[in-house]
């Protein structure tokens, strides 16, 4: 297949297909699924996908679902910061335009304590069109901000997010339990 041919639909079954050999492990993914995730990201995606409710921004597509694996496309607003945040499955960002700044922490402490959390950043730099990031259990806690207005990422989810989730302060060493919408994350101003 010619690149431009690559579609969505081919992309999910590779999708499934690299699951069931490699599960959680979010290294493996990662080199298995550079390859087909390049090859769908020369398509124009922009003009695939449904409408859907993103978690952290309003600008967001589902470009395939399955109840078991989503693929989206999400423009991510220039300069709003998404904490530090887990999702209890694996989470792949490939950017298709634009910059993103991206963190990965791992959790250092062993998680008895509520409401603490030391993190230690494993990850931690500016991703540009067609590089990709996996967060994987047990290091699947990121953060992330746009740094251009252009900035769009294809997100693959394998598997469920959780539905409340862990919003942590990596300078308190703190964090709180919070649905999505409930982070207090504000959309800036259209003129910002």
């Amino acid at each position: 297949m010619a690149g431009s041919d690559y579609t969505v639909r081919d992309l999910a079954l590779e999708v499934q297909r690299l699951m069931k050999l490699h599960g959680q492990d979010g290294p493996k993914l990662l080199e298995a699924l550079r390859e087909p995730v390049r090859r769908v990201m020369q398509r124009d995606l922009a003009s695939e996908g449904v409408k859907r409710e993103g978690n952290h921004i309003d600008n967001s597509k589902y470009l395939y679902y399955d109840g078991q694996m989503s693929i989206t496309f999400d423009h991510m607003p220039k300069g709003k910061f998404i904490p530090p945040h887990d999702h209890g499955v694996w989470e792949m960002m490939a950017i298709y335009s634009g910059r993103l700044k991206h963190v990965v922490y791992d959790r250092q402490d062993d998680g008895k304590k509520e409401g603490y959390a030391d993190l230690k950043i494993i990850d931690d730099r500016v991703l540009e069109k067609n590089d990709v990031a996996i967060v994987a259990p047990p290091s699947e806690i990121h953060s992330f901000t746009a740094l251009t207005d252009d900035t769009i990422s294809m997100t693959i989810v394998g598997g469920t997010y959780k539905p409340d989730r862990k919003y942590y302060n990596a300078a308190d060493k703190t964090y709180v339990m919070r649905l999505p919408k409930q982070t207090g994350i504000k959309q800036p101003a259209a003129n910002a």
